[in-house]
């Protein structure tokens, strides 16, 4: 690398970690993406570090629910949270996934472009974009995975591709990444080998020139997949005495494939929406451009190849999205059980990579087309230019915009600033008090009593220890679901959205209340439950001891709830209030 490529390189990554910056600084008071994260995941890193090696069960969620209900995106990530300190291992998580994805980014432009500036500009956006670090390398690890196996098929880095290979198996999901890699992988092993045995390719061209090799970082992902998620699959296939999931009872709805292909498309799936609208904009000018001037030199000809190719991979992943969501799909789907709710539609999770490798072969055309002589070409490169500076521009805005870098910022500058912080949900200062009450009250530890929250997300009890009937997880015993309904039924027959939210979903297996449905965090504001909807005697029935409540409950002592102190739990600055009931039988 020149020296004017390092200083590229490194500005680009400093730039990177100045976007951290902000929350690191906070550090509780960081501003932090609560959705599939704090909510879910994060507990799952907790609580499986607190179980490492202890047996299938996990006591303080859902009553004791099996280990399978709360499966780590990330396995290897478990370690970083032995410690108990969570929020330092989701700052390590998020910064070795910036590492991981800027530097995957930008071995990978520059393998394909051998430019250093398309190339940086391509990782620095990449590793911007806000994709949730608790997933580890799922998202963040893929480029880097990919210039591996081009290394591979070169015959370079056989070692380093491999250790990768396995490293990233360990850090990332089958379920919501793994599963596309391993089939686009198999997919090109395929593909190449068919080439190879049709002796049909020029050496030139060849970008693959070891499917042997390949092969063989395909197996060893296969295998730390597998022995990473053997009770997961085990439960999937039916083996051993595992419950049946409470995903049998899914509600499949479908959705109209050309709208959901052009969605996929356009913007992305869940929590893979990586802005690149106004750069396909402007790659799609400097392509026709430079099609239109009929560049055959080889190397543009390979970045075009290289463009065209990555498109299509994307239509065909848009097209895997929209069809498994379709009414053909949903039909197909609800003949497999509990296996129909698998989200195929998570193939769009590699399409950021793919859309940031079209960013740096279309940067390195415009690049290239500054060679072109005559007043004309010199125009019309310069459009072209413009053109890319601007959505390179708008789509950094955009990044922005919609990662944790703008809350954190306006947290630093205004202390007041409204979006709920890392210590707002989970409490802290708070729940603390309640347990040191309930300890001093009555002598008994965490384990000794059972818990449900309302008002409040059950990670924040589940957080700080508690022992907890309730909480959120997309793979528990359908036969609990059954129970915990029950327990909040009066609610579900209040509300028809509570019910089908419940009864067609019920991944969060929270108290609801009909006042206030979908709220699952109330701030301390005045407001309070006149009429609360709620089966105390099935709660007890399931061993329930007491009731964190975020709001006060007039009706309480009518349903058989007992206030153990008038004053709520508080801190000058918390997020709650938490007024603390015990459950008692309806007289």
């Amino acid at each position: 690398m020149k020296k004017s490529g390092r200083f590229l390189f490194a500005a680009g990554l400093l730039a990177v970690i100045l976007l951290l910056v902000p929350g690191w600084i906070l550090g509780e008071g960081a501003v932090i993406a609560y959705h599939d994260q704090l909510d879910g995941e994060m507990i799952a890193y907790l609580l499986q570090a607190k179980h490492l090696g202890d047996g299938n069960v996990l006591p303080e969620f859902l009553g004791g629910a099996s280990k399978t209900a709360l499966t780590p995106p990330a396995p290897g990530c478990v370690l970083l949270f032995l410690g108990g300190n969570g929020l330092a291992a989701f700052f390590v998580m998020q910064f070795v996934g910036c590492l991981v994805g800027y530097v995957g980014m930008y071995l990978l432009g520059r393998e394909v472009t051998g430019r250093e500036l398309p190339s940086v500009l391509a990782a620095g956006l990449y590793a911007a974009l806000p994709f949730l670090p608790v997933y580890g390398l799922s998202q963040y690890g893929l480029p880097l995975l990919l210039w591996c196996a081009l290394q591979l098929g070169k015959g370079r880095r056989r070692i380093f591709a491999y250790v990768y290979a396995v490293l990233f198996a360990l850090n990332s999901s089958l379920a919501l990444a793994g599963f596309a890699v391993l089939a686009v992988f198999a997919a090109g092993i395929a593909a190449e080998a068919l080439r190879v045995w049709r002796k049909r390719r020029r050496e030139q061209q060849a970008g693959w020139r070891n499917p042997a090799a390949l092969a063989g970082m395909w197996l060893a992902m296969c295998v730390v997949y597998l022995l990473t998620n053997l009770s997961l699959l085990g439960q999937i296939l039916g083996l051993g005495e595992s419950a049946v999931s409470h995903k049998a009872e899914y509600a499949l709805a479908a959705e109209d494939f050309f709208r959901g292909f052009a969605e996929g498309f356009l913007y992305g799936g869940q929590h893979s929406q990586d802005q690149h609208l106004y750069l396909m904009a402007a790659v799609a000018v400097t392509l026709a451009w430079t099609m239109l001037r009929k560049r055959k030199e080889s190397g543009k000809s390979g970045l075009l190849r290289v463009i065209l190719y990555a498109l299509c991979c994307n239509v065909v992943l848009a097209g895997i999205a929209a069809g498994w969501n379709s009414a053909v799909g949903v039909a197909f789907r609800r003949h497999l059980g509990a296996l129909g709710a698998f989200q195929i539609d998570r193939v769009l999770w590699l399409c950021p990579c793919l859309w940031y490798l079209i960013l740096a072969c279309g940067a390195a055309l415009v690049l290239e087309a500054w060679k072109e002589k005559g007043r004309a070409a010199r125009l019309q490169a310069c459009i072209c230019c413009v053109l890319t500076a601007a959505a390179l521009g708008m789509t950094g805005l955009q990044i922005l915009k919609s990662s944790d870098f703008k809350s954190n910022v306006q947290k630093l500058r205004n202390a007041d600033y409204p979006a709920m912080s890392y210590a707002d949900y989970y409490a802290l200062g708070v729940m603390e008090q309640v347990e040191e009450f309930l300890y001093q009250s009555t002598g008994l530890k965490q384990a000794d009593y059972r818990v449900v929250s309302l008002g409040i997300d059950p990670a924040a009890a589940l957080y700080h220890g508690f022992y907890c009937l309730d909480g959120y997880s997309n793979n528990y015993a359908l036969e609990y679901k059954h129970r915990f309904r029950e327990v909040i039924a009066p609610a579900l027959e209040a509300s028809d959205y509570l019910r089908a939210y419940y009864d067609e979903w019920g991944n969060r297996c929270y108290l609801f209340g009909s006042e206030c449905p979908g709220y699952y965090t109330i701030q301390k504001n005045g407001f309070y439950f006149t009429h609360l909807e709620l089966d105390v005697g099935a709660l007890r029935g399931m061993g329930c001891d007491y009731l964190f409540s975020a709001a006060y409950i007039a009706n309480a002592e009518e349903l058989g709830l007992k206030l153990l102190r008038e004053e709520p739990f508080q801190t000058e600055d918390s997020y709650y209030y938490i007024y603390l009931y015990e459950v008692k039988d309806k007289i």
